[in-house]
């Protein structure tokens, strides 16, 4: 069994600043033996929070973008007081429990997704 984890903007960032255990992360999905998923709102996101760092996340061969979509959209509109790229990453984690898929969020801000039901991982 893979291991799928979604990285949010401050997990993109450490990312960026090659943080070991998420360079990890990166080489198992190149090596077919783990699944990264970025949120597209999570690469505007960390570039505006490092310069240079949502680009290198649009540019990440082995990793699954995934857009913004109206079914996420949905699943946001009860999160009142959750900023959009924190949404866009729990309603990913949503819709993948929901399917019965399970995926891990991580974030090196997990306190972010207070009120999501999302309980991310910090892996620092």
């Amino acid at each position: 069994m893979s291991l799928t984890v979604v990285l949010d903007h401050t997990a993109l960032a450490a990312l960026y600043r090659a943080d070991p255990f998420l360079t990890g992360l990166y080489i198992e999905a190149s090596r077919g033996t783990g699944r990264v998923i970025i949120p597209s709102l999570s690469v505007l996101a960390a570039e505006r929070q490092v310069t240079g760092a949502g680009r290198h996340a649009a540019s990440l061969r082995f990793a699954e973008n995934v857009p913004f979509t109206a079914g996420h959209a949905v699943d946001a509109m009860d999160w009142r007081g959750v900023d959009w790229p924190v949404a866009h990453a729990a309603a990913i984690a949503w819709h993948a429990v929901k399917a019965g898929e399970p995926v891990t969020v991580l974030s090196l801000e997990p306190e972010l997704y207070a009120g999501t039901g999302i309980t991310p991982l910090n892996p620092t």
